[in-house]
């Protein structure tokens, strides 16, 4: 009977040194990654001119605005937290990684990627 307490006592203690053990994630979230452009919140919704015009942005985030990736794939906007990890990176083309609550993403990290050339147009046969 001792030997039986004993070694499910241990048992316990494995699993919660493994449990402890564990790298943490922001409340069990998965660390994923988005790539877009860092604009403003105002400038997100007028098209790719208003999200690539620098001195627009710059405009708007003096005036109170927030930075938010305009995801161009899905023409989705995202809310950035903290903003101050993304400040420098306005109007550039990023892959931002982080983690995802509702609409906002927890910034882990920035990195400037280039962005996608459209392929060139057929030229019609002769």
């Amino acid at each position: 009977m001792f030997k039986r307490t004993l070694l499910c006592t241990a048992a316990v203690l494995l699993a919660a040194s493994v449990g402890m053990a564990a790298p943490k994630q922001a409340a069990g979230k998965k660390a994923m990654s988005w790539s877009g452009y860092v604009t403003d919140d105002s400038c997100a919704t007028k098209g790719m001119k208003a999200v690539t015009n620098a001195a627009c942005v710059k405009k708007c985030v003096d005036a109170g605005g927030k930075y938010v990736l305009y995801d161009t794939s899905n023409k989705k906007v995202y809310q950035l937290d903290p903003q101050t990890s993304v400040a420098e990176h306005a109007t550039h083309h990023v892959r931002i990684s982080g983690s995802l609550d509702g609409d906002t993403i927890h910034v882990e990290s920035v990195k400037m990627i280039m962005a996608k050339k459209a392929a060139p147009a057929a030229k019609p046969a002769s």
